[in-house]
């Protein structure tokens, strides 16, 4: 591997002798360490991108998820699931690998030019594989579908063993050929996600095929699709772990590049060497916070600014039940009236009949036929409507609040609220009523 010449001299001579380097070498230096900070610092913006995610979409139950990014969890349901390739666990998802070790003799010429031996050691991944399918995540308020494609998944470790040539392992389970060099050691390792586990999902909510039901999947906005058993907690902590390194060697990379400038600095304004690291490293602080205010700034301002328009969808939601409520119930207590009133008339009218029969004193075997009576069934159906309404307006309210929470905990916080007030974000968003509204009068967001 060839190190930059610009970063190999400010390595050598840190802050000594930067006057012997060329104007040249140290524009180098400093053009590999921007490059380097701003790769960072894209991975900072990234990793705090999604935490922001997590703590702006709550998790609801299956029966909350609506329309767009979604978080929910529930159990792993499969009615003929995979089988894993090792262990051949019952599982929607699974990847295994076989790794066998080696040992081998290579040379090499030495810095003088001499040939020498040395060994090395290593393994090679002589056989593997993955699979996944879709499955159905259900809790105790319902089910919803997954589909696969596009998921990044964090599964558990369903098997992990070294074994040796005198193991029944070693040949049944892979490829008998090995590799050259090979130590007669191999590890099995088998990752999945079991039937009947629970699963945390964050991604995509849209209307499925049939368009009477939603499922989760890939794509939206925001891009972010995880099938995960460990949970939310550690997808944050490995997210925030990630956020603070990549910010600190971005940092660094910053203030190492406005090292570069000193030669430039002593070329041209003829001032001590001392002075100049100093203007570089000042230059190289300023820079960096410069870059790192200005886009820690864009991200709270559309953060916020998503975060809005996941209220005002939560909002309309509301609206959309309580329409659904106000179409659809007179509509069944009107028919489920009628039926009743007609079965009663029917009911009227047998009994009426038979009482002329019986009355005439002639014996007579009578075969008596009853129409069909379904106003039961009507009551049944309009019941089932009422709770199943009530019950989605319900969660559209729970989900309407806690979006609504989210974008005040966003606004009103130092100096985030303060930032988005400044570019543009900054009116709190009305609460709806308690009850809500009548939808002659829905409660819809206003902008800005």
């Amino acid at each position: 591997m060839q190190v930059d010449p610009g970063i190999g001299a400010l390595a050598t001579h840190g802050t000594t002798g930067l006057s012997r380097l060329s104007v040249g070498e140290g524009l180098a230096g400093l053009a590999v360490c921007w490059f380097v900070a701003l790769l960072f610092l894209l991975l900072w913006r990234s990793q705090s991108r999604f935490i922001r995610l997590l703590r702006d979409v709550p998790t609801v139950p299956v029966r909350g998820v609506f329309v767009g990014l979604t978080e929910t969890a529930g159990s792993v349901v499969h009615p003929d699931p995979l089988k894993a390739g090792i262990t051949g666990t019952p599982c929607v998802h699974h990847a295994w690998s076989v790794r066998e070790y080696w040992t081998r003799t290579e040379t090499y010429r030495d810095s003088k030019g001499k040939t020498r031996t040395r060994t090395v050691h290593g393994s090679d991944v002589v056989d593997g594989g993955s699979q996944s399918t879709d499955f159905v995540l259900q809790d105790e308020t319902g089910r919803i579908v997954v589909r696969h494609s596009g998921a990044g998944w964090t599964a558990m470790t369903t098997f992990d063993r070294t074994v040796g040539r005198g193991d029944p392992l070693y040949g049944s389970k892979a490829p008998d050929r090995t590799v050259r060099g090979s130590t007669g050691r191999r590890t099995f390792h088998e990752s999945a996600v079991p039937v009947g586990v629970k699963a945390w999902i964050m991604g995509n909510a849209h209307v499925g095929p049939s368009g009477d039901a939603l499922e989760i999947g890939s794509g939206g906005e925001e891009g972010v699709f995880l099938v995960s058993l460990t949970g939310e907690a550690s997808h944050g902590t490995g997210a925030r772990v990630l956020a603070v390194l990549a910010w600190i060697v971005a940092c660094g990379a910053a203030v190492l590049g406005g090292v570069g400038l000193a030669p430039l600095i002593i070329a041209t304004t003829g001032i001590p060497e001392g002075p100049a690291v100093a203007v570089g490293l000042g230059f190289g602080i300023l820079s960096w916070t410069m870059a790192s205010t200005l886009t820690w700034a864009f991200m709270v301002r559309n953060g916020a600014v998503r975060v809005r328009q996941r209220w005002e969808r939560a909002a309309s939601l509301v609206d959309v039940e309580l329409k659904r409520r106000a179409d659809l119930i007179p509509g069944l207590v009107t028919v489920t009236r009628a039926a009743a009133a007609h079965e009663a008339l029917v009911q009227r009218a047998v009994a009426e009949l038979r009482a002329g029969a019986a009355s005439h004193g002639i014996l007579r075997v009578l075969a008596e036929r009853y129409p069909a009576l379904t106003a039961d069934a009507a009551f049944l159906r309009l019941q089932r409507e009422l709770a199943e309404t009530e019950a989605r307006i319900a969660q559209s309210r729970t989900f309407e609040i806690q979006s609504r929470e989210r974008l005040l905990e966003r606004l009103q916080t130092v100096p985030e609220g303060l930032v988005a007030a400044v570019m543009g974000v900054a009116k709190p968003p009305p609460a709806l009523d308690a009850p809500a509204p009548p939808p002659s009068s829905p409660a819809r967001p206003p902008r800005g």
